[in-house]
């Protein structure tokens, strides 16, 4: 099947790991040269390192905070300086703060809010110019079920989670006439490097094995197993191609029918 993404440039944020990471990833199977951001400047280069060992296109790992402004203007400039323009942008870094109501500080909030709600806002900005130049482009925002789940350690995740569905929409609706297509993707309980570290927590609390402790956090979830992170890419890589053409203003859960609400 072809998806019309050979030559495509993408900006992929918290492209160092998990979900970023797999998305890069499958983008670049496609054809597509990716620039991957993160905090950390190693996880980037061996990520990055990877990617063009086993695609062989080119691609750009450059260090930059999604809290910071200016980091991200630059990050946006360097892309353009390096491969000429943008034509997908994923919205995917988070930090977060997992605690009760009552144990999280101002500065919890805001810095989820600064990284998430402002950073994908930010990073829309600079590319839209761009992408309007070009005749048209794709941005997905990485949000989370918390948007549609209550939870009492995850206060700040639904509240950005939302924001960044809500973010989608109103872009969407701005820029669609551009040939702009905004969606947003809610992953449910997925496989990454923070959920290993989370399994192994839980199967030391519970003196038992991290494969008991996986059979139990997904006991709920209908397919039966955990969301691995290439199940997002492949939804990523999809909206991302001609043939989701029609498809804007949308948030798409990827959580195995974990969900319990009905969404019209």
């Amino acid at each position: 099947m072809n998806l019309s993404l050979e030559g495509k440039i993408a900006i992929v944020t918290g492209g160092s790991k998990g979900i970023g990471k797999a998305t890069a990833l499958s983008l670049a199977h496609e054809g597509v040269d990716v620039v991957i951001c993160a905090r950390g400047i190693t996880d980037l280069e061996d990520t990055a390192a990877e990617i063009r060992s086993t695609t062989n296109r080119k691609v750009l790992p450059l260090q930059a905070d999604m809290g910071d402004p200016e980091a991200i203007k630059k990050m946006v400039a360097d892309a353009v300086t390096e491969f000429g323009g943008v034509d997908i942008l994923v919205n995917n870094a988070v930090n977060s703060t997992a605690a009760p109501f009552m144990d999280l500080a101002d500065e919890d909030w805001m810095n989820h809010i600064n990284v998430k709600i402002m950073g994908y806002m930010r990073c829309a900005r600079e590319v839209i110019p761009l992408m309007q130049k070009r005749g048209g482009g794709r941005i997905i925002n990485i949000g989370g079920m918390a948007a549609r789940s209550a939870n009492t350690l995850a206060n700040s995740n639904g509240v950005t989670n939302a924001s960044v569905s809500n973010m989608a929409k109103n872009l969407s609706d701005s820029f669609a006439s551009d040939g702009i297509l905004v969606n947003c993707i809610h992953p449910g309980t997925t496989r990454t490097e923070r959920q290993d570290r989370s399994l192994r927590a839980r199967a030391e609390h519970g003196n038992i094995s991290v494969e008991e402790a996986e059979k139990s956090a997904v006991a709920s979830i209908p397919i039966g197993r955990m969301v691995e992170s290439k199940d997002i890419a492949d939804l990523i890589v999809f909206l991302s191609s001609d043939l989701a053409g029609a498809i804007t203003g949308q948030t798409i859960a990827v959580e195995g029918g974990a969900g319990r609400g009905m969404n019209y």
